[in-house]
């Protein structure tokens, strides 16, 4: 385990310069000052947690935009908490892949609050999918908040039903 204890004095600006060039690895214009000495630095790229051995590319880095496909759908649901994969599995197969919130409340017996628990694992998944598979796709389902319901996209709702997921 590697532990890393970094002091930051000065002006606001300077601070954030010095930060910049530390975490892109060019430390050559920063001079750091260590107990009022001046010390050298070794310059070593700092990596993100999506340029792990995988190479997969961050989420700040341009990602095209795509259309959701069955793999991408087959990766997703394996990302997708089980609670939520009950949730998708009931709009897919409900008709136009539209749902009203008082159904699934009533048929999953849940209360709101837990119902939105259960979802949160989506907005996880969207974003793994964007790392591993670079692309960036919209959200499989929504809410509507003026008609109350949630709404799947047709190529997530028919994958979903395809795969029998």
């Amino acid at each position: 385990m590697v532990k890393v204890a970094l002091t930051f004095e000065g002006d606001a600006d300077e601070v954030i310069v010095a930060m910049r060039q530390l975490t892109v690895g060019d430390a050559s214009d920063a001079s750091p000052v260590v107990n009022n000495t001046e010390t050298s630095v070794a310059t070593a790229p700092v990596e993100s947690p999506g340029d792990a051995a995988s190479n997969e590319p961050t989420e700040t880095s341009e990602v095209p935009e795509g259309r959701w496909t069955i793999e991408h759908v087959r990766a997703f649901w394996g990302f997708l908490a089980d609670d939520a994969r009950e949730i998708y599995q009931r709009v897919a197969q409900s008709a136009g892949y539209v749902l009203s919130r008082q159904a699934l409340l009533e048929e999953m017996h849940l209360t709101v609050r837990q119902l939105s628990g259960r979802l949160s694992s989506q907005g996880h998944a969207v974003r793994r999918i964007r790392r591993v598979r670079n692309v960036a796709l919209p959200h499989p389902m929504s809410f509507d908040s003026q008609a109350d319901e949630y709404r799947m996209l047709p190529d997530v709702a028919d994958a979903i039903v395809r795969l029998n997921l």
